[in-house]
């Protein structure tokens, strides 16, 4: 439950214009040596009436974009009195009428009138929530309103159960703030790289694309450090001023802060620690390999919820199943699915990859479970975690993680694969990433044999070459091409 005196605390700027300097997360904000651009949330129109639901991992800075939008509210002449903002994870696990509740009592304190902006910080801590939305939109509460709904998992979007708020969402949309990407990252370590440009595979692999490649050699040393960096780091802001600060390696107390929240997870959904940690290693083992539910489940070394295979395992596979695409719903994971070999379809096969929805997460499951990590296996990490941002529809991202509409393996009856196709079966873009140590020449001109009318290259570590049967890119150019956002905006 919360009080008037916890509503009124969480909403400073209807007491002071100087609010700004005491509230924690600008403060935070203002420390980190760099402010990233957070596009999905600055792209709200706070002048246009609808519900938008923004979400993303934990620790990805939601909070501080929602702290963000009540400034630039107060820039564009919204008066603050019309300006509210709810903390809901201290609602969690109570009833949805609860949540009714504190709206209506946030806009009374207020005074506000209809036309507010209206802030739900982690709104899917409370069950069926969204009824409490159709309920204060359907009383008219909130029907005049911006409302910006934040939460960390997908899981009730794929709940039958749910509906999408039918004619109660106005020019609402569904967007997913991720953790910076690699072009973002060296920009801060390195500010002398030039901005990324935000290019598909095709548009890399042109002519201006080529040139452009061609011209970014000078800065390959920085971007190989800086990627170096990045497979430790990963991308969430806090994790991104350490680095900047030339910290060697995160600190225990942000590693333990992301743990903390997955573990919480975990526990929630009725796991051990011992088996999060299993849970974690299995993907970490099997990061950038093919893999089966039933083999996972199999190699698992402690049961989850007490559930042993039939097969003699230690872990039933629909259990294990569950408990990853549960890690994808909260975007620690992300699923890739091959297609069917050569039939000609968009039918998925049974056989996937699994990756991490951070490096960050890597970094801590090595360290945790006393893994060495796999460079090629965190480069590949990242070119997944890019294609995605790059290729996934926009709308569609908040949800796809467990199986995303445009990004898969293309695998081949012989047992072959090319690691990543992008975009619908008939203009499918490629990327394969080449063997770390050594790379083999003969096998990197299998992307234009396997999809000769496609654009591809091959990323690799450090070698850079246009011929007309293979493209290769180191990995660093080629993450820096991917990373950026059209018209995104730096936040001061």
């Amino acid at each position: 439950m919360l009080r008037d005196e916890d509503i009124i605390s969480g909403n400073p700027w209807w007491r002071s214009e100087r609010w700004e300097d005491a509230d924690p997360h600008l403060r935070r904000l203002a420390a980190q040596p760099a402010l990233l651009p957070s596009p999905e949330a600055d792209a709200i129109d706070l002048g246009v009436s609808g519900v938008h639901i923004l979400r993303g991992p934990r620790q990805v800075g939601k909070s501080t974009d929602l702290k963000l939008m009540v400034r630039r509210a107060v820039l564009e002449g919204c008066q603050p009195s019309g300006i509210v903002y709810l903390a809901l994870d201290l609602l969690e696990g109570q009833p949805f009428e609860e949540l009714v509740r504190c709206v209506r009592r946030a806009k009374e304190l207020a005074g506000s009138l209809p036309e507010a902006v209206v802030l739900l910080d982690e709104v899917t801590a409370v069950p069926k929530w969204r009824h409490a939305i159709k309920v204060l939109w359907d009383e008219g509460t909130i029907d005049r309103s911006v409302v910006v709904c934040t939460g960390s998992s997908a899981i009730d979007l794929a709940s039958s159960e749910e509906e999408s708020l039918p004619g109660r969402r106005g020019a609402g949309r569904d967007l997913l703030v991720l953790p910076q990407d690699f072009g973002s990252f060296a920009q801060v370590i390195f500010p002398s790289i030039p901005k990324p440009p935000a290019l598909s595979i095709a548009e890399i692999v042109g002519l201006d694309g080529r040139q452009l490649i061609t011209e970014m050699r000078v800065h390959l040393s920085d971007l190989q450090l800086a990627l170096e960096r990045y497979l430790v780091f990963g991308g969430l802001p806090a994790l991104i001023a350490e680095a900047s600060q030339g910290k060697a390696s995160p600190s225990e107390a942000t590693k333990r802060i992301l743990r903390d929240s997955l573990v919480r997870e975990i526990r929630r959904k009725g796991a051990t620690e011992p088996a999060c940690d299993a849970l974690l290693e299995r993907v970490m083992r099997s990061l950038g390999s093919k893999v089966s539910w039933q083999r996972m489940a199999d190699e698992m070394t402690v049961p989850i919820r007490g559930k042993r295979s039939k097969h003699g395992g230690s872990t039933d596979r629909r259990i294990l199943q569950d408990y990853i695409e549960f890690l994808a719903y909260g975007y620690f994971t992300l699923i890739l699915h091959y297609w069917k070999p050569d039939s000609g379809t968009a039918d998925l096969s049974k056989d996937k990859k699994i990756y991490f929805g951070d490096p960050l997460l890597h970094t801590i499951t090595a360290d945790r479970v006393g893994l060495n990590p796999d460079p090629h296996a965190q480069v590949e990490n990242a070119f997944a975690l890019h294609l995605f941002r790059r290729y996934e529809p926009v709308k569609r991202q908040a949800e796809t993680f467990i199986v995303p509409d445009l990004l898969h393996v293309w695998g081949t009856k012989a047992g072959g694969e090319i690691d990543f196709v992008c975009g619908p079966r008939s203009q499918i873009h490629a990327v394969e990433v080449a063997d770390w140590m050594r790379l083999n020449r003969q096998k990197a001109t299998s992307p234009m044999r396997a999809l000769p009318a496609s654009p591809s290259f091959v990323a690799t570590r450090s070698e850079l070459e246009f011929t007309s049967t293979m493209n290769l890119i180191p990995a660093c150019l080629a993450l820096w091409a991917l990373s950026g956002s059209a018209g995104s905006q730096t936040r001061l």
